[in-house]
């Protein structure tokens, strides 16, 4: 599996799923001061951690993975391909909101006024406040050295820290000269755990398979890993309906691998599936799907 893909799966356990039209991300108009500061700091403690689902799934012996080691996956985040049509339910428990979803970008100006980097670390934290050596410290970190591994091909990565960034990545990591389009989840009306999905009638339709996939890292900012997978992915809409008498439903994307022969056999036990099947996995608020423009 490449790392790209890797690191979307990851951080679906801390998460939850989704699709259509991004909006412009509101964007203080200078670079943060005192206030700001606390405001990042702040909403970046809504990102800090979080307890494990109490779903988890375990392997005593597992042939692919440390014995004892958990997998932990948010319901519904995770399907066969094939189970996905119209009428489906989606399990008890899929939510499609995220922390995540409540960041906004910095104003690119902004963005690149705070250094960036692991050889800014110390800077960093003591910009934001952060105690060296803390859980968060240790985010902020793990988010950088992320970003600074070499992309693997023929994936390429970027951590975009403004929306401006990211759009420009995507058209190159596309191929196009114009700025692509960009789709997000959509929750129509309120979202809870008690309320049931069921796949609407006609509800998937194949929308590409050149992509590029952003989600969010920890950082007192938002910050997207974005990446273009390799090949073999689909990326498909899908129309969620309530199953139960109120109104409203979902608009969310799946991003389906089509190659999956070399995968963590965990995720296979989960599904009851056989390797090599193809997988699919929902995209939460607060991710986004970047395709060429209609």
């Amino acid at each position: 599996m490449g790392r790209g893909a890797l690191l979307l799966l990851l951080t679906l356990a801390l998460a939850t799923a989704a699709a259509a039209a991004l909006p412009p991300s509101p964007s203080p108009p200078n670079p943060p001061h005192d206030d700001d500061l606390a405001a990042l700091q702040s909403s970046f403690a809504f990102l800090g951690p979080k307890p494990r689902p109490p779903y988890p799934v375990k392997w005593a012996d597992d042939d692919d993975a440390s014995p004892a080691h958990d997998l932990h996956v948010d319901p519904g985040m995770l399907f066969l391909r094939k189970s996905l049509f119209p009428g489906a339910i989606l399990p008890e428990g899929t939510k499609f909101t995220t922390n995540a979803a409540s960041q906004s970008f910095l104003s690119r100006a902004a963005a690149e006024a705070i250094p960036f980097g692991s050889n800014h670390l110390d800077a960093i934290l003591s910009t934001f406040r952060i105690p060296r050596g803390s859980t968060v410290a240790d985010q902020v970190a793990a988010t950088l050295r992320t970003c600074e591994e070499p992309s693997p091909p023929p994936e390429p990565h970027v951590c975009a820290t403004s929306r401006q960034a990211e759009a420009a990545f995507a058209a190159n990591a596309l191929g196009v000269t114009s700025e692509p389009r960009a789709v997000v989840a959509v929750v129509h009306g309120e979202e809870d755990v008690t309320i049931r999905y069921a796949v609407g009638p006609n509800g998937v339709a194949r929308i590409g398979k050149e992509v590029v996939a952003c989600h969010p890292m920890p950082y007192p900012y938002m910050v997207h890993y974005c990446h273009r997978p390799a090949a073999s992915v689909e990326a498909l809409r899908v129309e969620l309906t309530r199953t139960d008498a109120g109104g409203g439903g979902a608009t969310v994307v799946a991003m389906c691998h089509g190659d999956t022969a070399s995968w963590d056999g965990r995720y296979f036990r989960m599904l009851n599936a056989t390797r090599g099947e193809e997988i699919c996995h929902f995209m939460p608020r607060g991710y986004v799907l970047w395709l060429p423009a209609a």
